[in-house]
């Protein structure tokens, strides 16, 4: 009997996500893992999120309560659950010199 070849997809090809996967949704939280005051909305992605936050702290001088900054997922019973503690996301840069 002849089986049939399992299908392969590209890894650079198109993902197929289950309704329980589409339907996740990401919230940046603060150091005490609260919404975050200035950032509390719902992101699609991960990648969104936290570009979200770079650029929200882009030209500030952030203390390291506001520099902390973690990554909660929403579950499928409405729970969140968080997937990257709070912590500073962006490191200060040498000055430069002239």
């Amino acid at each position: 009997m002849l089986q049939a070849a399992p299908v392969m997809t590209p890894l650079n090809g198109p993902l197929l996500l289950s309704r329980h996967q589409a339907s996740r949704a990401y919230r940046l939280i603060d150091a005490v893992f609260q919404p975050h005051p200035h950032l509390d909305g719902r992101y699609e992605s991960i990648e969104e999120a936290i570009g979200e936050a770079i650029g929200w702290l882009h030209g500030l001088e952030p203390d390291a309560g506001q520099a902390s900054i973690g990554l909660e997922v929403s579950t499928s019973n409405g729970d969140w659950r968080t997937i990257r503690h709070p912590m500073q996301l962006l490191c200060p840069l040498p000055a430069m010199v002239d």
